[in-house]
């Protein structure tokens, strides 16, 4: 379904408002979701007044500069972090309609790159994935595929993949060394990487956040890589994620013509 012929300045700085919206939301997620804290209440307040922040200070991208990175009441600093992911928010937006255009997989493609960024986020400070996250993504993933280039089937396919290799790679993984070898959370992260992007999508994204955790691991390591390393392989699986969406067929072409 093609969007109505507005400018397209309008569109960008749709896409750029929203996109930070959501961004404002996901320092919401990236904070609360890790603790177990409600995201709907109560209201965002400073931790050093414990003042809440009114709406006017609360505002994208605007407010964190017109304040600059301060509370007004007392004066405690306010992490660039909020800053940095409303800006990743309209990154993601922007990002997505420049590369499927306004339409239904744009918004599709926007929702997804930003659950990805919060996915990322939280998964490389405190090692989890929260199911809240992955549980919408998989229920969004289904439902915009009626609409999109993936097909239902494609979809349900790609989900059920996703979620069965990663669970036959822990499994076996537990047979050969006596431990889970990755945990739940990964395998709902590609479930809902194999419901956004279909089937042929996860061996890409498995490939891909295997070289670059391997990558990780190695500079980490100094050259040495345990079995015992722990990794935020659910950072590295949305790394790929991304350049599979954004970037695949560009990156498949450009193999393919090496040989």
């Amino acid at each position: 379904m093609a969007a109505p012929a507005y400018p397209m300045w309008f569109w960008i700085a749709m896409a750029t408002i929203l996109g930070a919206c959501f961004g404002s939301f996901s320092n919401v997620l990236v904070y609360r979701l890790p603790r177990n804290l409600s995201v709907v209440g109560p209201r965002s307040f400073c931790p050093g007044c414990k003042n809440q922040v009114s709406w006017y200070d609360n505002i994208p991208l605007l407010s964190w500069i017109i304040l600059r990175g301060n509370c007004r009441h007392c004066g405690t600093g306010i992490s660039p972090r909020y800053l940095v992911l409303e800006v990743a928010g309209a990154g993601c937006a922007l990002g997505a309609f420049a590369r499927f255009g306004v339409t239904i997989e744009g918004v599709s493609a926007a929702l997804y790159l930003i659950l990805l960024l919060d996915i990322a986020i939280i998964d490389w400070q405190h090692m989890i994935i929260p199911h809240t996250l992955t549980i919408c993504g998989m229920v969004l993933g289904l439902a915009f595929s009626f609409f999109t280039p993936v097909g239902q089937v494609d979809s349900f396919l790609g989900l059920a993949l996703g979620a069965g290799i990663i669970l036959a790679v822990s499994y076996g993984y537990k047979l050969l060394r006596g431990v889970v070898g990755m945990g739940g959370g990964d395998v709902m992260l590609m479930a809902m990487v194999g419901a956004f992007q279909g089937l042929w999508a996860v061996p890409a994204v498995l490939f891909g956040g295997a070289v670059m955790g391997t990558i990780y691991a190695v500079t980490v390591g100094r050259g040495k890589v345990s079995g015992e390393t722990k990794l935020p392989f659910g950072t590295f699986l949305c790394a790929a994620a991304l350049l599979v969406l954004l970037a695949g067929d560009w990156i498949w072409t450009t193999y393919l013509t090496l040989f």
